[in-house]
């Protein structure tokens, strides 16, 4: 009998080997070029070692990524589109939150392939070493037994958790970040204060995600474009514009007096934005304002979306790198 995840990984092969052979793949390609669309690929991780709350690219499957990004795209950096010519169309590699195996697994791929890539850091982390509390969160929680994990009492948050099993834990925790992430930083501190209280009895326990230093961002920075994801990873959406544009300078300080580099990318954590935070960043003149929004970009857009990258095979990363379910071609 198979395990869950054995079927499901089963049924998705089948599922993206049968859309291949009736020709979808070639087809959203030639759609891709008619349109002339920039597919942008929002990326996390790449790493052999597997994360059941955050599943990264292995290394094998992202080097077959860039192998096909190079038969049919020119891959290239955000600067660089702007001067693309129109023979194939246009590609790049976006990748959020800085983290370490970014240096470990990535780089060396991309130094292999004659690729570069954009990595857009959070300069709090890159300063503490602590990964965004979404990530203190999830390798809590994969770290810890449910005893520990019920002993987490949140004001609005009463679901306990009734299993010991990955798959109950991974859907306690995105019911966890959902319930803390869809507030202000402000409404989230006491919250977090308590589970941080419970964290803390871990003892040790915790295997902690590593995130880039300040050495490692600079020494990506020779080969690919740095950006930033906000300084402190907070949903905009739901901050002040008074927090933002104060947030946003942290960020333009940190770009002028620690790394020396101009600041010329911004990506919105959690894909939440308002109007207006968007109108501040033009006006500041950040040429490139990255989204998620599960669509493809059209050349020369300042505001730009992404299309999130991941999957367990070559054909679904294929099929995902194609945008088979991307708005832009509905």
């Amino acid at each position: 009998m198979w395990s869950g995840n054995l079927r499901r990984a089963h049924l998705k092969h089948v599922y993206f080997a049968g859309l291949r052979l009736a020709g979808v793949e070639s087809r959203l390609l030639r759609r891709i070029r008619q349109r002339n669309l920039m597919v942008v690929l929002n990326c996390h991780r790449v790493s052999p070692h597997p994360n059941p709350f955050w599943s990264p690219l292995h290394p094998r499957l992202f080097e077959e990524l860039l192998v096909f990004l190079k038969r049919h795209f020119q891959v290239t950096s955000f600067e660089q589109s702007r001067h693309a010519d129109a023979s194939k169309p246009v590609a790049i590699l976006s990748f959020d939150d800085g983290y370490h195996d970014f240096m470990e697994y990535t780089m060396p791929l991309l130094r292999k392939h004659g690729v570069a890539a954009n990595q857009n850091i959070i300069p709090a982390c890159v300063e503490s070493g602590e990964a965004p509390w979404t990530v203190q969160v999830s390798d809590f929680l994969n770290s810890v037994p449910r005893t520990l994990i019920n002993e987490i009492r949140l004001d609005g948050f009463e679901q306990p958790l009734r299993h010991e099993d990955i798959d109950s834990k991974v859907r306690y925790g995105l019911a966890l970040s959902r319930f803390l992430k869809m507030r202000s930083r402000q409404e989230r501190q006491p919250l977090w204060d308590a589970l941080t209280t419970v964290m803390e009895r871990a003892n040790g326990r915790v295997r902690k995600t590593r995130m880039m230093t300040l050495a490692d961002v600079r020494a990506a920075a020779n080969d690919h474009e740095i950006g930033v994801h906000s300084y402190s990873h907070e949903s905009m959406g739901f901050e002040s514009d008074e927090f933002f544009q104060a947030d946003f300078s942290r960020c333009q300080a940190f770009f002028r007096e620690r790394l020396r580099l101009p600041l010329t990318i911004y990506a919105f954590p959690n894909n939440s934005y308002r109007a207006s935070q968007i109108a501040m960043l033009e006006q500041s003149g950040i040429p490139h304002i990255l989204l998620v929004d599960e669509r493809f970009a059209l050349r020369g857009e300042r505001i730009i979306p992404r299309v999130t990258m991941h999957g367990e095979s070559s054909s679904e990363v294929r099929f995902r790198t194609l945008g088979y379910r991307a708005r832009s071609l509905q």
